[in-house]
């Protein structure tokens, strides 16, 4: 009879996290993206930044300088997900400058879809986005994130478990990482903990200036409202915080 799995053993309960933690967020120009970027900082953390537009990359690591200090202007990493070569770009990157604590995956874009207008690229694309670029990149930071004992923590959607029309991609996408991830939360166990926060919808005062479909759309939510960005980032900071939680999806505003 073979011996148990080492990774497996009974083993005593990690040391408490201390701050600053090295964070890197994926996605990091979109809403939610900025909104975790600046609490990680203005927490402590040193925090790395990507993703595909290199002004606004700087546009926000200079807004976290002087929100928080020289010290707080986090590294960036111009990458764009649909590249083949980007997950080992930026984990490259991240190894060259001192490696890698934790990984927020807040990846966008949020593709609108009809079902009459669905193509093969759009699947592909949007797949590669959301699912297979970001499988790829925690994949790569196994071994630094195996040493500093650290945390994924994805944002998906709650549409994966109540679809809603019109994002057929999209919503199959988060449904493929929602699932990979899963699956890695029990590959890198005990030593990296991988969690997702499936959202409901979060306001967005640009995108919903129409009360009707504001209202409608909130009523789907027993509280009746949508989510902010703030509350977001609590749900993603207490996952990041939650030491003895992996392979967990917390259903956020459903």
């Amino acid at each position: 009879m073979t011996g148990r799995d080492p990774r497996f053993a009974s083993a005593a309960p990690p040391p408490p996290r201390t701050h600053p933690r090295r964070v890197l967020v994926v996605g990091a120009t979109g809403r939610l993206g900025v909104a975790i970027a600046r609490a990680l900082a203005a927490r402590g953390d040193r925090v790395a930044v990507t993703a595909r537009d290199a002004g606004k990359l700087d546009g926000l690591a200079d807004d976290m300088a002087a929100r928080y200090g020289d010290a707080a202007r986090p590294f960036v990493i111009t990458a764009d997900l649909r590249d083949r070569e980007a997950p080992d770009h930026i984990a490259s990157e991240l190894v060259r400058t001192g490696g890698v604590d934790d990984v927020v995956l807040a990846c966008g874009p949020f593709p609108r879809t009809p079902l009459e207008e669905l193509r093969r690229e759009d699947l592909e694309q949007t797949l590669t986005v959301h699912a297979i670029a970001p499988l790829l990149l925690v994949n790569a930071l196994a071994a630094p994130l195996s040493e500093s004992q650290g945390a994924v923590v994805a944002l998906a959607d709650a549409g994966v478990t109540r679809p809603y029309v019109n994002h057929v991609a999209y919503l199959t996408a988060k449904g493929a990482l929602q699932t990979g991830l899963r699956a890695l939360s029990v590959e890198l166990a005990p030593h990296v903990r991988v969690n997702i926060v499936a959202l409901g919808i979060v306001a967005d005062p640009e995108a919903d200036a129409d009360p009707l479909r504001t209202h409608r759309l909130a009523t789907r939510s027993p509280l009746g409202r949508f989510g902010t960005p703030a509350e977001v980032v609590h749900a993603v900071l207490s996952l990041l915080d939650a030491t003895w939680a992996t392979g967990e999806i917390w259903g956020v505003g459903r």
